[in-house]
């Protein structure tokens, strides 16, 4: 398995701290919760694949397998100019995310840079390849648009500003890094759940020990083994990994992956807030959505939900979190929108209201509810949501429709990056 081209670059020293001398190299953060179960030769295991494909953040490397535009050297450039070499898009990248982002996001894009412990809601840890806020279907990875997106609008009721004085060029560098990072922690996260299924966890080694009768069999004995299953099937899962990964991103650009109305937004007349009302309260007949159970009865995030205590996913032996309420992927504790605030963390244009209603959030508990609203239905909804600042009078962004201004909602795919 050989990655294209390594790319070296110091980072910038403008990551220390002034006046404490030379900060310490700059390194990715293992992920611990997926490597700490495994033995240390499958940790090993798992640094060998990313060190060699991926490099560190001194030395970058270009895994040509993955749909990135690391940028192609032109030589008739003067050697001073990053643009001379090959890779150059992948390290101005790295450059601008040290410079913007490391601080709360972290050097692994793992969501824990310096400052991220003072920060409600945490910043987002890239490593599980979840992004929440996309116009793309909810199994599928977000496109490179809708990450500038994000970067340009920021996320409202966060601390997560715009970037959008950078420029588009700038924005695009780092929406493939962002994108590169979210591999690469993917891969860790894949890879040591692979292992784990190899029975290369110490628990495993423990159990084989003590189901020994003969108690002959020593530590080094079973790891042995262990390693030879890893030497022989674990090349091919890392191939299999990758190529998943690398499908999953290429086909979130393709067209049948937006999330796009089959009709126009229903214009928010007081019967059709009324209807979304119905809808939203589940009080019509065959289409229960329990928007309720969670948003509350008037849509202030107060429902039954938020007083339950939930089980914790895939959790063995069972458990429960010692928080009541509604949990995201990361373990976090998360309240539904209060939605009579009009604040959006994923937009609050109508069109991103569709998606959020069309698909549900990934990573959370909001699902989407695409099997049992009609497009036009889900456009009532919308209107709904949009009125509750307002008391339910009148629905935001009324003119729109009138003024021919929702044609991003139909021509979402034209526009992509």
């Amino acid at each position: 398995m050989k990655a294209a081209s390594i790319l070296a670059l110091v980072v910038l020293a403008s990551l220390g701290l002034a006046g404490c001398g030379q900060p310490p190299p700059a390194t990715f953060a293992p992920n611990a919760t997926k490597l700490d179960p495994l033995i240390p030769e499958a940790r090993a295991e798992v640094a060998t694949v990313l060190n060699e494909n991926f490099g560190n953040p001194n030395q970058l490397v270009a895994w040509q397998k993955f749909s990135i535009d690391y940028g192609k050297g032109d030589e008739d450039l003067p050697k001073t100019d990053p643009r001379h070499d090959d890779g150059w898009r992948l390290k101005e990248g790295r450059n601008l995310y040290m410079t913007h982002c490391v601080h709360c996001h972290g050097v692994a894009g793992d969501g824990n840079g310096p400052t991220a412990r003072f920060l409600n809601p945490l910043p987002r840890d890239y490593r599980q390849g979840i992004f929440k806020f996309k116009s793309t279907l909810r199994a599928s990875k977000p496109s490179r648009a809708d990450l500038k997106h994000t970067l340009e609008q920021g996320i409202p009721g966060t601390y997560m500003p715009s970037f959008v004085l950078l420029g588009e060029e700038k924005l695009l560098l780092i929406v493939d890094y962002v994108r590169w990072l979210s591999i690469r922690g993917n891969m860790e996260i894949r890879m040591a759940e692979e292992l784990a299924a190899l029975f290369a966890t110490e628990q495993d080694v423990t159990q084989k020990l003590a189901e020994d009768e003969t108690h002959k069999l020593k530590r080094a004995d079973a790891v042995e083994e262990i390693k030879k299953s890893i030497k022989e099937e674990f090349p091919a899962v890392v191939e299999d990994i990758a190529s998943t990964l690398a499908e999953a991103w290429t086909s979130a650009e393709e067209t049948e992956s937006a999330v796009v109305p089959k009709v126009k937004r229903t214009p928010p007349t007081k019967e059709s807030i009324e209807n979304g009302k119905k809808l939203f309260l589940s009080q019509v007949k065959g289409k229960k959505t329990e928007c309720l159970e969670c948003h509350g009865e008037a849509g202030r995030g107060d429902g039954g939900n938020t007083e339950k205590f939930w089980e914790v996913p895939n959790s063995k032996p069972k458990r429960f979190y010692e928080v009541a309420g509604l949990h995201d992927d990361w373990g976090h504790p998360q309240k539904p929108r209060d939605l009579t605030r009009g604040i959006y963390r994923g937009g609050r244009r109508p069109i991103d209201i569709f998606r959020r209603v069309h698909e549900g959030i990934p990573g959370t508990q909001m699902a989407g509810f695409a099997n049992v609203l009609g497009h036009e239905e889900i456009w009532d909804v919308v209107n709904y949501v949009l009125s509750l600042p307002f008391d339910g009078q009148q629905s935001a962004y009324p003119t729109e429709i009138e003024q021919g201004k929702d044609e991003d909602t139909h021509k979402v795919a034209a526009s992509r990056e």
